[in-house]
């Protein structure tokens, strides 16, 4: 990945009109309403698998949305107060999930000068419990708060920054020098330690591929699992690859895979040939054996210019979801905590993205199937494989309300629909604005024909057609 300090050029390292029938209006506001019921509701954490391998479930079988913000220096940038500051404002814009770094990179200090292991050794049997402690007081807070840490125990790095592979002078990292045995040791010690912790899940690896240490990897994800059975992992692999692209099948410890990528013609990224994000979703979808995935990382906020915008971080959020995703991470230059971190939360992406989780919510978004032989939405997509693309996908039909389909449009045009293909009616249609989470009716629809919609303004839309029910 390849970001920037918030404002600035310069890269960090080489790292994505009719009115309403009251029965519909009733419809709508009742699935609205219950929308913020389920997002106002904390988790029962530990977070596990569903049963289909679809998404995840908390303790009561809840579906949740991986609605996550990329913060990966939180231990080492803030204070524990501050930490606590963060964290409040992104659960109030409605995030569910902090991607963090359990360790940052190789030689970064907290605050307080705390390093995890002593340099140059980094010997892994000699933890520093200052560090963890600090560490300990944040991880806590979140779950107080009723966040999900995603954390990576070593970040693996792409460019000599990490504890995999090389250092930047070229010698052993700290996962190679220690060797698989050690590494599967702090692995046993890392999850005794935070398996009290109800709301840690584990991201392995860290913006590569595996190969340059892939025991230690393997190993060190083994101790943890060992100690800390319950919480989830997944493998952070290098860009245009997701976790299932670089481990096995039959790793018993991959339990949820993550992709990632930018777009065709972003200039930005270390590897210049990306896919888009509703490829890399759809390709992931398919794949047997099932796995919940998540949009891991991609364009960030506020970086390289026009490419982080708030439209682009949008795009992606909601093309891996209608993708068949169970998620999306959202980047912004507080992955390195700037010294205006505070105003960088305020970032309009970050805010308009919380409209998707409440459109999400209000449906049963975990049921979604991606329309990818557009046999939902027909014509009006755009070009495939660009940055443009729109997209959809339906939900299941599993009760006689019939089923609901959303069609993201980056952009205007006339999508034709096929009608014939959803069950019940009369149908309702409208267009919901993602910038700023209102919904305009369109109209009802008892004709199960193809028909036309184009929104009505400029920016990006989704179009939802959904069953009207009488309360």
């Amino acid at each position: 990945m390849t970001h920037a300090p918030f404002n600035s050029a310069a890269p960090r390292k080489q790292i994505p009109f009719r009115s309403f029938r009251p029965s519909a209006f009733c419809f709508l506001l009742t699935f609205l309403l219950a929308g913020f019921s389920i997002a106002a509701e904390t988790p029962a954490f530990p977070l596990r698998v569903s049963t289909n391998h679809r998404h995840l479930v908390d303790q009561k079988d809840r579906p949740f949305f991986y609605h996550a913000d990329t913060a990966w220096m939180l231990f080492l940038k803030l204070t524990a107060s501050e930490a606590a500051e963060y964290l409040a404002a992104r659960k109030a814009q409605g995030f569910s999930v902090i991607q963090v770094q359990l360790t940052g990179f190789l030689g970064a200090t907290t605050r307080a000068d705390e390093l995890p292991f002593a340099p140059p050794m980094y010997d892994f049997a000699e933890p520093n419990e200052g560090f963890f402690a600090h560490v300990d007081k944040v991880v806590a807070e979140a779950e107080r708060q009723g966040l999900v840490l995603a954390m990576t125990p070593a970040w693996s790095g792409c460019c000599a920054e990490g504890w995999a592979g090389q250092t930047k002078d070229k010698q052993p990292a700290p996962l190679n020098t220690n060797g698989p045995e050690k590494a599967r040791a702090l692995g046993k010690w890392i999850g005794t330690r935070y398996a009290k912790f109800s709301n840690v899940m584990w991201i392995m690896g860290g913006d590569n591929d595996p190969d340059n240490a892939r025991e230690p990897i393997r190993q060190l994800a083994l101790g943890i699992k060992e100690a800390a059975p319950a919480q989830l992992m997944t493998y952070h692999a290098a860009s245009t690859h997701s976790s299932t692209d670089v481990w096995p099948a039959d790793e018993s410890w991959l339990e949820v895979s993550m992709v990632y990528t930018y777009f065709r013609g972003f200039n930005k990224a270390w590897k210049r040939e990306q896919p888009d994000v509703y490829e890399v979703s759809h390709a992931e979808f398919a794949k047997s054996p099932t796995r919940p995935f998540f949009l891991g990382e991609s364009t960030y906020e506020g970086e390289h210019g026009d490419w982080g915008s708030a439209l682009q971080a949008r795009k992606q959020a909601y093309w891996c979801v209608l993708g068949g995703g169970c998620g999306h991470a959202y980047g912004s230059p507080n992955w390195n905590f700037p010294e205006n971190w505070r105003e960088v939360l305020k970032l309009p992406g970050a805010a308009s993205l919380k409209h998707l989780r409440t459109l999400l919510e209000a449906r049963e978004w975990w049921t979604l199937v991606p329309d990818v032989k557009n046999e939902f939405v027909v014509t009006g997509h755009g070009e495939s494989q660009s940055n443009n693309l729109a997209t959809a996908a339906r939900t299941a039909a599993r009760t006689a309300d019939g089923r609901s389909l959303l069609a993201y449009l980056p952009g205007p045009r006339t999508l034709t629909v096929d009608l014939a293909k959803m069950t019940g009616k009369p149908l309702v249609a409208s267009w919901f604005n993602p910038r700023t989470g209102e919904s305009t009716k369109i109209g009802e629809f008892t004709e199960k024909q193809r028909t036309e919609f184009h929104p009505r303004g400029e920016g990006d839309w989704v179009l939802v057609i959904e069953t009207a029910t009488t309360p």
